[in-house]
């Protein structure tokens, strides 16, 4: 585009456009969610599978429409109309009843109290399973309305029972593999179509939106039919009794949608689609006699029941499942992958170092003296001088040594539950063993997790039992106390409020490392023997001008080479806090994450050459670090910035390996006003030529404003630059 030819993504009437094309993908969501996608040219596929017989067709998408009336009706939140859980359903019911019913006003009439049924069975069911049971309903609720419309509907005369054309075999039958056209068309059974074009549209569908879960499908549907038939069970079951699709949904959503995409996830989705196949049959003995299908309960039943199976498991295992928003099983394991690299283990507790300055780990985690058994996860710091000793003089008094009557902060929020503040500190080189931990401060922080500061001075401690504290908050000072023979802080986290409890592994958040040569800000790790740390000081400048606050508006204007652009950025904020820009008229959008130490990117979907991408690449974690001399590093996902075929073996080889990587290596300069973040970008050789991503990034906060201009470089040349419009 040349110049003065501009376009502008947030113009008037671009969030008119962008609401009404909201409402389609939400209707569209309804379709591609029966695969557990939200892809709108998998939706779009898959209403064309529905509608290769349009009276069918029809049916699911008046069911699907009621049902969202319905919602709306009832007042269910709109992001649960929005993401198409009240309108697949309806669909479904839809689609089920329009199989056994001709049309006709009776038949509206049990299709607009069946929608209605519904929408009121959703809610209660999503409602009792976040609250008390914590697995999925999936399309549990479409089951329950169509066995009851269908056991209702024997005693309505008027309602009136007919063959649909969906059972014709349809185009492509004959011309494929038996066993190929038996996976087809359980394909389109999901939608109660089964003919091969449907299962072909449906194919094509699912392919968009996955290529790993086209591979688990065929992997569901394989291990099912062995199954099946290995114990006798006909093939012609697999589409007339609506069996065969239980099988792939099964695969898919154990072996990558609910359970993140690995090895042992394959092996777990060939398994349940085994026990799908194994609940088929015996569902197809206990509702034949009552003239119902099994419809998709074998899937429902064998997939709750894993994740239950799972979610009281005791230890972790191979098998890790997805805490994050559901996507494709190649988006589900990236997040997974890059959320473990970048950020702690949610189920690890995280605080933040509990004294000001720089301190020496004298002994870590697993430590050869006192750090052993039930008691190993702990750190002992000391202070050292620029020549590394701990004391000055002799060392021969406490007071020699430069830790003693050093603050000790409380590490996070909490209220204090143990004190113990009246023992004598040691003589140094003596220890007492009758009371090891010496005076000592335990803080209860949130569920079990308690922190303990250990061998405190004697009468130092500032706080009482019951007493709430902030995180920074002093509240005593190092000591020499209990097992102690210099001067030195113990501090460790435990499950209990007890003392002497055992520790239990945990991971201290924002700290600089120091080492001889260089200074390293760290989000969150285990700093280990002989490792120099120091508390991070926060930059209130930093803090105020790296803000993303929810409602505001960015509006740029972009120079690349000879083209102009305008891009418009929207923060915004869903009401369970989630944080993320979006491209104002684009699906473009990364979500974000800050709070009162650092602002970090999370996820990035849509163009690699959008400006919302570059700025992902070139913010994708600023700290609000007091000094400006002190660097970091990210590995941010590559995924969204690799070209189609390289995305493509990215993402097929994922599972078993890595290949590419980004690096970024970040810097900080400031002013009274602003705040400007310059990162350059590593790459390996698999990407390397990827013209999309430049060697460095530089982007500018201001105090107030937020990001206010953003340049990238190839080497030493300026090859975009883009400025925020007043």
């Amino acid at each position: 585009m040349q110049t003065n030819n501009q376009t502008d993504t947030g113009r008037s009437g671009g969030g008119a456009a962008y609401r009404v094309t909201k409402v389609a993908r939400s209707l569209l969501s309804a379709y591609s969610q029966i695969y557990f996608s939200t892809r709108v040219v998998t939706g779009l596929l898959f209403v064309a599978a529905t509608f290769v017989v349009p009276r069918h067709g029809a049916a699911g998408l008046s069911g699907m429409l009621l049902s969202n009336l319905w919602a709306r009706l009832l007042g269910r939140p709109d992001d649960h109309i929005e993401d198409g859980y009240y309108g697949f359903n309806g669909l479904l019911v839809g689609l089920a009843l329009g199989l056994y019913y001709r049309y006709s006003l009776q038949f509206a009439l049990l299709l607009l109290v069946s929608t209605f049924l519904t929408v009121i069975i959703a809610a209660v069911m999503r409602s009792l399973s976040e609250r008390y049971i914590g697995v999925p309903v999936l399309s549990l609720p479409f089951v329950w309305v169509t066995w009851i419309a269908l056991l209702a509907a024997r005693r309505f005369s008027a309602v009136e029972l007919t063959i649909d054309t969906v059972l014709v075999s349809g185009w492509g039958g004959g011309y494929l593999p038996v066993i190929v056209e038996l996976y087809v068309r359980s394909l389109g059974a999901a939608f109660f179509q089964l003919s091969v074009l449907s299962g072909g549209l449906v194919f094509l569908g699912l392919l968009w939106f996955s290529r790993w879960a086209v591979i688990l499908s065929v992997i569901g549907f394989a291990s099912g039919y062995a199954t099946y038939a290995a114990l006798g069970g006909t093939a012609t079951d697999l589409t007339a009794e609506f069996v065969g699709f239980n099988f792939i949904l099964t695969a898919i959503a154990l072996g990558g949608v609910f359970i993140i995409l690995r090895p042992e996830s394959m092996l777990l989705a060939a398994a349940a689609a085994s026990l799908s196949a194994l609940l088929s049959a015996a569902l197809l003995a206990f509702l034949q006699p009552f003239g119902l299908p099994v419809v998709a309960m074998p899937f429902i039943a064998a997939t709750q029941l894993v994740l239950l199976t799972l979610l009281f498991r005791t230890s972790g295992g191979k098998l890790e499942t997805n805490v994050t928003e559901l996507d494709s099983p190649e988006k589900n394991l990236t997040r997974s992958l890059y959320r473990k690299r970048r950020y702690p283990d949610p189920s690890v507790p995280v605080v933040f170092v509990p004294v000001m300055g720089r301190w020496v780990v004298t002994q870590g985690p697993g430590g050869e003296l006192t750090h052993k058994g039930l008691w190993s996860h702990a750190w002992d710091f000391e202070v050292h001088d620029e020549e590394g000793r701990t004391h000055r003089n002799a060392g021969n008094a406490r007071e020699d040594y430069l830790a003693y009557r050093a603050p000790v902060l409380a590490p996070a929020d909490g209220r204090v539950v143990r004190v113990v503040n009246h023992l004598d500190d040691n003589p140094i080189g003596e220890v007492d063993t009758k009371s090891n931990w010496g005076n000592l401060v335990i803080i209860w922080h949130f569920g079990d997790v308690f922190s303990t500061m250990c061998h405190l001075l004697k009468q130092s401690v500032t706080v009482k039992e019951g007493d709430l504290v902030t995180a920074g908050q002093p509240i005593a000072k190092v000591g020499n106390s209990g097992r102690s023979p210099v001067p030195h802080l113990h501090f460790h986290l435990q499950r209990s409020g007890e003392i002497g409890a055992p520790t239990t592994h945990s991971e201290l958040l924002h700290y600089i490392e120091i080492g001889q040569k260089r200074e390293d800000y760290i989000t969150h790790g285990v700093p280990q023997k002989g490792q120099v740390i120091s508390r991070m000081d926060v930059s209130d400048t930093a803090r105020r001008a790296v803000t993303l606050a929810p409602g505001r508006s960015w509006r740029f204007r972009i120079r690349e080479g000879n083209s102009e652009r305008i891009e418009t950025w929207l923060s915004e904020i869903d009401p369970v806090g989630n944080r993320k820009l979006r491209v104002d008229g684009c699906r473009i959008e990364a979500s974000f994450f800050a709070d009162n130490h650092y602002t970090t990117m999370l996820d990035f979907t849509g163009s690699r050459r959008s400006l919302l991408g570059l700025f992902y690449l070139g913010a994708p974690r600023v700290p609000y670090l007091e000094s400006d001399k002190i660097p970091w590093s990210d590995t941010p996902a590559v995924s969204p910035f690799l070209p189609g075929p390289k995305r493509l073996i990215h993402e097929m080889a994922l599972p078993f390996v890595e290949v590419g990587r980004l690096k970024t290596r970040s810097t900080m300069t400031r002013n009274a006003h602003t705040v400007t973040v310059s990162t350059r970008i590593a790459r390996n050789a698999f990407f390397s030529n990827n013209g999309s991503v430049p060697d460095r990034i530089e982007v500018v906060f201001t105090v107030g404003e937020g990001p206010t201009s953003l340049r990238c470089f190839r080497g030493d040349l300026e090859t975009l630059k883009a400025e925020l419009v007043v």
